[in-house]
């Protein structure tokens, strides 16, 4: 019964959030208009001073109700300001001071000088780049905003009244801090300003599809919904140690959204419709047919598909990742087959996933490759005739594999064999004529992280 009032509680905030949302950010990221949380009563915000002692750095940021918030890149920053005073000495600072640690790395600022100048400059190194802006600075009201995105530093600056610039005034290279968690303030020189807003947006998605399948949907709905109220990290959007409404919202921002997960790191979709290459949607491991598998452009569960005869068809691309570089997942849409043969499997190492040579079950035998480890075999069939999304996972402490989204089988694992070795769709990594797929294999994703449906 509790359950069920949770599941009613949630869909009652998530369906209108899901209809009025556009994008949200997740903390820390937020819109300030200098109030306390308030959006109309005018207060100050209170801007602290702390440490986060999780990172062991400190900086500036905006209190929040609890305490500073850090803002980790890749994010975008930008505040509305307008002078309201002379310059004694002629020069105008926004106020975007970027701490992205403590040290000699110091922090980045951003300057607007009349007539039309625009300064990025360094708290050690002094001005790193500047422009020269099409209109004049003096009496206007500006937006400015600083993209952080891995080691590149963006910057705009145009006039409220009008559209922003396509390009950056400022572009450069941060080779001092490129990486880390900042915080930052807002100051004024030679003068005096007001602040309208600030926004801090992340341009980095959060991983909101929890079960790996490229869309935000009723699926990772119910599992936020099974994890509601729990600490589960994987559901866990605002890293807060309990799922509530605020991972709800983040999530709902996404629904039904075209994602860039940054763990997928290569995905076969297999919707071509001719040609001998599979191209990979994520990476650069495009994939080169063998033999003579058929393409069915209307024939998979997602689009297109790949048709397999067993007799010397399969697919081979290069080496995506190592499986004992850290946690993994391999998922894919399968049908036919017979036991026995493989899926995807990695040459010089293990099959990643394939049915068993008994009964036609899921199986791995990606294992630590130590005498006392095995194969990991399910009670779940495979080879049917019938659509099947099959995975196998390793999160650094166990394997798991799933079929159609359920945990059929797991055990414990501490780590897998290394291996760097091209990847085999439709076959096993000796290429043996047992193992050749017979039947249609869609939509192939190998993540960096494990996706657990």
């Amino acid at each position: 019964m509790e359950s069920q009032r949770t599941t009613r509680h949630v869909l009652c905030v998530a369906l209108p959030i899901a209809m009025l949302c556009g994008t949200v950010y997740a903390q820390p990221d937020f819109f300030d208009d200098f109030s306390d949380g308030n959006m109309t009563d005018g207060l100050p915000v209170n801007w602290i001073y702390a440490v986060d002692a999780a990172v062991g750095t400190a900086g500036y940021g905006a209190a929040d109700v609890d305490g500073a918030s850090y803002i980790y890149r890749d994010v975008s920053i930008s505040v509305q300001i307008k002078r309201i005073s002379d310059h004694t000495n002629n020069q105008w600072v926004s106020g975007l001071t970027c701490r992205w640690r403590e040290g000699p790395t110091g922090g980045y600022w951003i300057e607007v000088r009349p007539p039309n100048r625009f300064l990025f400059g360094h708290q050690h190194r002094n001005i790193l780049r500047s422009a020269t802006l099409p209109f004049d600075v003096d009496e206007t009201e500006l937006i400015i905003r600083v993209d952080a995105v891995g080691d590149q530093l963006k910057a705009w600056c145009w006039p409220a009244d009008e559209p922003m610039p396509e390009e950056p005034q400022i572009s450069l290279v941060d080779n001092v801090a490129p990486e880390g968690p900042m915080g930052f303030y807002y100051s004024t020189r030679g003068g005096e300003a007001i602040y309208r807003w600030v926004k801090v947006e992340s341009l980095d998605v959060p991983i909101v599809d929890f079960n790996g399948d490229g869309t935000v949907n009723i699926k990772d709905l119910l599992k936020m919904i099974h994890c509601w109220g729990q600490d589960e990290p994987s559901v866990d959007l605002v890293r807060d140690g309990t799922i509530d409404d605020k991972d709800l919202e983040v999530l709902m921002g996404y629904w039904q959204q075209d994602l860039q997960d940054r763990t997928l790191v290569a995905h076969w979709a297999l919707d071509e419709a001719e040609g001998a290459i599979a191209y990979d949607c994520a990476g650069a491991c495009d994939g080169t047919l063998v033999g003579d598998p058929i393409w069915q452009p209307e024939g998979g569960l997602v689009d297109g598909a790949l048709e397999f005869d067993g007799i010397g068809d399969f697919v081979v691309a290069d080496v995506v990742l190592s499986p004992s570089a850290g946690p993994f997942s391999a998922l894919a849409w399968i049908k036919g087959g017979a036991p026995g043969q493989a899926v995807v499997s990695q040459v010089t190492g293990a099959n990643y996933l394939g049915a068993d040579p008994t009964d036609g079950c899921l199986m791995t035998e990606l294992n630590s490759g130590g005498r006392l480890t095995g194969v990991l075999c399910s009670q779940a069939a495979i080879t049917d005739g019938d659509w099947h999304r099959i995975g196998v996972t390793w999160d650094g402490s166990a394997r798991s594999l799933y079929v159609d989204d359920v945990l059929v089988a797991e055990d414990a694992q501490t780590g897998l064999a290394d291996c760097y070795g091209g990847l085999n769709i439709g076959c096993g990594a000796d290429v043996a004529a047992n193992t050749l797929w017979t039947g249609l294999i869609d939509d192939v994703r190998i993540y960096n992280r494990a996706v657990k449906p």
